[in-house]
């Protein structure tokens, strides 16, 4: 920015008009001052001082103007020598500022783009160098329980003396310090952020530091403390995220699931009350899950535009309560808001089809911010998904259950009924032939016999096939050890199991996987003919996986690929559409007379 020379104490166009003037009246005021002299003053004195006077004027006049003349242009040219010196000097410190400005900008920029806590440090100790010029620095942040510490630009004997004294940090705030071979001057601060987590930084000189870098130490820290804060946040809603998105997939029954959905969004907003409704037929809201509130026995269902709850119902827009006075209260229709303050409504919407509302509410007032109920809204969305989810998986069920019982329908009355009817026909025949043709009454119910063994493991094997397996009472593994057991009991096949130690899988992977296997053992049983049957299960680096191998017939996978099982109702085709729909992959390997092998892989 220009400025006027009288700014500085100089005003250039004056000095300038000065001249240009004094380059008039100066001639006329020497040429007025001649003439006076020699018409007025040297008649007066007569011949005899004539030539002494003129000779006095002359001698005294011209030096004395010239250096009159000289001294006032000295002085006004000191005057502009003396604020270009202020110029240069001001346009240094002004340069100075905005490289300072500069350094911390970038600085600035740094810790926005951080990821996460190491990368705020790092960028945090190389801006500290980098603005300050220190000769290193130590940094250390402890956030939640996570303890991270950072030394950089200093020799290993230093870095020792610094992380030794950090914990420790005296009130003032520069000391000199000895270290090494040497003394270092320390820069030293605490960080502390919104949640009363804390940290220090040192900034390390060789020299002491001037006003100037105290000034932009302290700026920094400033910085580091609102960024790490940040960095922390942004970790904990990924880490929220990241166990939703757990618990969606290891949870399989639906109110257990909200229950932990709820708990998460309410720690992620801090504590308080919450409440899960869902949309039922008809459109009415029921509550379907609950946390740190009283109700006295079950909760009315609310309509849609009914207080506040069916208001956000209908409108499909998320709801910020700051304060909660008496009448909202009351008109809330809804106990999870009788004693809050404070409260955050957030609609449950997947393709335009409202799914629910998700409440939380907390006794004091300005409890939520705006800022974090867009992570909130997020949380919502995958209560969403996850509600979506278990009612198509419900509704599956169903559809499988009742696919299961047309199947049973089928198989006895194309199996077992037909047979049994067979089997009374020929009785009936025995019954004549007993008296007149002994011989071949006793082969006809000898044939009788072996016909009602085999309906008898039949029916038997299909009552194991369908009885109910209690996953979640015994676990995966050991559910595997008994069916194996009893399996090979129930169908006179030999059965193996090799199991990876310690295998754990997320609840639903042992669903599906489960299922497919009961699918595989019922298959062998029925069709393969097989003596002995190996199962294997495990898990590798993304996947968890089950084999079930047999030395059975074998069978071609293109002429059989739809047909339905015997015990589970699920062909070739239907298992891998279900595999496929979890993320997994179904593989066979057979032919006739080489035995079946099959391997369910499911991501984890």
């Amino acid at each position: 920015m220009r400025r006027p020379w009288s700014y500085f104490g100089l005003n250039s166009g004056a000095f300038a008009s000065q001249v240009r003037l004094a380059r008039v009246w100066i001639p006329l005021a020497i040429v007025s001052v001649v003439l006076f002299w020699q018409l007025a003053v040297v008649p007066l004195a007569g011949e005899a001082w004539s030539f002494w006077s003129t000779l006095l004027f002359y001698a005294i006049l011209g030096p004395a103007v010239t250096f009159l003349v000289l001294d006032w242009i000295a002085a006004e040219v000191k005057l502009r020598e003396d604020a270009q010196t202020r110029l240069s000097s001001l346009f240094s410190e002004l340069q100075e500022a905005h490289d300072l400005l500069g350094g911390i900008q970038r600085v600035t920029a740094s810790f926005a783009a951080a990821a996460d806590l190491q990368a705020t440090l790092d960028a945090a100790a190389a801006g500290l160098e980098e603005v300050t010029g220190a000769t290193g620095s130590a940094l250390s942040l402890n956030f939640e329980g996570v303890q991270l510490d950072e030394t950089h630009g200093l020799a290993p004997e230093v870095a020792e003396v610094a992380r030794a004294r950090g914990p420790a940090l005296l009130a003032a705030p520069l000391e000199k310090v000895p270290a090494g071979d040497g003394a270092f001057w320390v820069l030293q601060a605490r960080v502390r952020g919104a949640r009363e987590n804390t940290g220090y930084v040192q900034a390390w000189f060789g020299n002491r530091p001037d006003e100037r870098q105290q000034e932009a130490f302290d700026i920094i820290v400033t910085q580091l403390g609102a960024a790490a804060e940040a960095a922390a946040s942004r970790t904990r809603d990924l880490f929220i995220l990241s166990e939703v998105d757990r618990t969606m997939r290891a949870e399989g029954n639906l109110g257990r699931l909200l229950h932990t959905l709820l708990d998460q969004m309410l720690a992620r907003a801090g504590g308080g009350a919450g409440a899960v409704y869902l949309a039922e037929e008809g459109g009415l809201l029921q509550m379907a899950a609950d946390r740190n509130f009283d109700h006295a026995g079950p909760v009315p269902p609310i309509r849609p535009g009914q207080g506040l709850i069916g208001n956000v119902a209908s409108r499909g827009e998320s709801l910020l309560l700051d304060e909660i006075g008496p009448d909202l209260r009351s008109s809330a229709v809804a106990p999870v808001l009788a004693e809050a303050g404070s409260a955050v409504l957030l609609p449950m919407v997947l393709e335009e089809t409202l799914l629910g509302v998700v409440v939380l509410s907390h006794s004091e007032p300005r409890h939520f911010t705006r800022s974090g109920v867009t992570l909130l809204e997020l949380l919502a969305g995958q209560v969403s998904w996850a509600v979506r989810n278990a009612r198509a998986y419900l509704h599956s069920e169903e559809l499988a259950i009742a696919e299961e019982r047309a199947r049973i329908a089928r198989e006895i009355h194309d199996g077992v009924a037909q047979s049994l009817a067979f089997s009374a026909l020929k009785l009936d025949l025995i019954e004549r032939l007993r008296h007149k043709e002994p011989d071949r009454a006793a082969a006809e119910l000898h044939s009788v016999r072996r016909t009602v063994r085999e309906l008898i493991k039949e029916v038997r094997r299909s009552i194991f096939a369908l009885r109910p397996v209690d996953l979640e009472r015994y676990g995966f593994v050991e559910t595997l050890r008994r069916y194996v057991t009893d399996y090979g009991q129930q169908n006179e096949i030999a059965g193996s199991l090799e199991l990876e130690d310690g295998l754990q899988l997320p609840l639903k992977a042992e669903t599906v996987l489960f299922r497919i296997f009961q699918e595989a053992m019922n298959n062998v049983a029925k069709h393969a003919r097989a003596s002995t049957v190996a199962v294997r299960a495990g898990s590798s680096e993304a996947t968890v996986f089950l084999e079930v191998k047999d030395d059975g017939l074998g069978f071609d996978p293109e002429t059989v690929g739809d047909r339905v099982s015997t015990a589970g109702g699920l062909g070739l085709k239907q298992m891998r559409e279900r595999m496929q729909a979890q993320g997994g992959n179904l593989m066979i390997d057979t032919a006739p007379g080489s035995g079946t092998w099959l391997r369910a892989e499911l991501p984890v």
